[in-house]
């Protein structure tokens, strides 16, 4: 009786490695290039619309090139990584710099996320190896 309840025992860790084995994978060079890319693009066309504010604002206005490039750095995230709410959050950084009279004050306040953030996360996710679970579609 032990027995069979050790093989069962082992058969359910065996089944459970391998679906987490699954999951587990790494970005390649190219796709943890191609965010990093986008996203640094992004950045650097935000920063420089701030740079050239002489009032210092850092007030969203509404600004097509940078709310074009915070969508396609989102949506490079959501290609690779599609669990990662950066990639959601990237484009709807997009979507306020595209239609800021659309968003509430408060709402962009609490949803704002700051460059620095941004840098931070983004050398988290671009990791070498990622834990996550993608679709079986992909």
């Amino acid at each position: 009786m032990a027995d069979g309840q050790l093989s069962i025992g082992l058969l359910n860790d065996v089944a459970d490695l391998f679906e987490r084995l699954q999951s587990t994978f790494m970005l390649t060079e190219s796709e943890k290039n191609e965010i990093i890319e986008n996203v640094s693009v992004a950045v650097s066309i935000t920063e420089g619309v701030f740079g050239k504010r002489k009032d210092g604002s850092r007030h969203i206005t509404q600004n097509l090139a940078v709310a074009e490039a915070w969508r396609k750095a989102g949506v490079s995230i959501i290609k690779y990584l599609p669990n990662e709410h950066l990639g959601t959050w990237l484009q709807n950084k997009g979507e306020a710099w595209a239609n800021p009279h659309k968003w509430d004050a408060k709402i962009l306040e609490e949803n704002n996320l700051q460059i620095e953030q941004i840098k931070i996360r983004i050398s988290q996710i671009t990791s070498i190896k990622r834990k996550i679970f993608r679709p079986k579609d992909i």
